[in-house]
């Protein structure tokens, strides 16, 4: 395969402190001169925290118009929702939850036996089509054993979702997108093909590097770097001694306008206060709060 050009970078973008439910994050998505990156709405990135026994994580709370998806670096995650659903899922696996017209849900990071868990991982969010806002509700738990691997020269990309590196990840989407976890050694660099269509980024998860041109653009841990809609490809290479970390994302530009009402993300102030009409009401469901949690994350644990 033959990289013929680099993406500029149009910006980087640091990451705000936030708070979602008891948990401590860093929210780099949206931001005010940058509300999306292909259908990709919301990235908020947690941990490595330690978990606090007692603590629920992010109680019963409403969404609809879009897909949650939360990826494990570290720990193990519960989910519930109002439709019926519940899963585990563990370190390098993810939970894809498609809201739709509507649902109640409910995540905390669950402990093991010795209570001496670490969590660490990311949140997101993904505007559904137009055509599908109003879709009925489902979840899949995908185990780390069925994302895809691929190994290049000095670097390890996990495909999660949509086609990256020639290999294509296990999510079923409903945009076209891609999301991957690319882990570059040091003194290494990788270069990822991304359809001239899709818009690109890469948050970095943790280290240093250069992206772009010639590497020619700094950013480190809690930047989400956004590249130019020209180019073959999007590139990015170590800095320092330490290893890369990034989560790389982006797809078809998300199906406008795009209305954010809270944790609902609709295409008209009509659709986002029907969706708020429609929670307050019950008609999405109900959720009780977990019964007797195991474990979360304790406060104000961000690094």
């Amino acid at each position: 395969m033959t990289v013929t050009a680099s993406r500029p970078v149009e910006r980087v973008i640091a990451s705000k402190p936030a708070s979602a439910g008891t948990l401590s994050v860093r929210r780099a998505l949206p931001e005010a001169g940058r509300r999306s990156v292909g259908p990709w709405v919301f990235l908020d990135h947690f941990g490595p925290a330690r978990i606090a026994a007692g603590d629920e994580g992010v109680g019963p709370h409403p969404h609809a118009g879009i897909e949650t998806v939360t990826y494990l670096l570290s720990g193990r995650n519960e989910h519930r929702d109002s439709a019926g659903h519940e899963g585990i899922v563990t370190a390098g696996g993810a939970q894809w939850m498609t809201a739709g017209r509507g649902i109640v849900h409910a995540e905390r990071p669950l402990a093991d036996d010795t209570g001496e868990v670490t969590q660490h991982g990311l949140q997101l969010w993904t505007s559904l089509p137009r055509a599908l806002k109003m879709m009925p509700p489902r979840y899949r738990a995908i185990d780390a054993a069925s994302i895809p691997v691929v190994e290049l020269a000095g670097a390890t990309v996990r495909v999660i979702a949509g086609e990256v590196a020639g290999a294509k990840g296990p999510a079923d989407t409903l945009m076209p997108l891609f999301l991957a976890h690319v882990s570059v050694a040091p003194g290494a660099s990788v270069s990822l093909e991304v359809a001239a269509c899709h818009e690109a980024a890469a948050y970095v998860i943790a280290g240093e590097g250069g992206f772009g041109p010639e590497a020619g653009t700094r950013a480190a841990t809690g930047e989400l770097v956004v590249y130019a809609d020209a180019g073959d490809a999007i590139a990015a290479r170590t800095a320092g001694e330490e290893p890369l970390e990034l989560l790389i994302l982006g797809g078809a530009p998300a199906e406008g306008p795009l209305v954010f009402h809270g944790p609902f993300v609709m295409n008209s102030m009509e659709q986002a206060r029907a969706a708020d009409v429609a929670f307050r009401s019950g008609r999405m469901g109900t959720l009780a709060p977990a019964p007797e949690p195991v474990g979360a994350i304790a406060k104000g644990a961000v690094q």
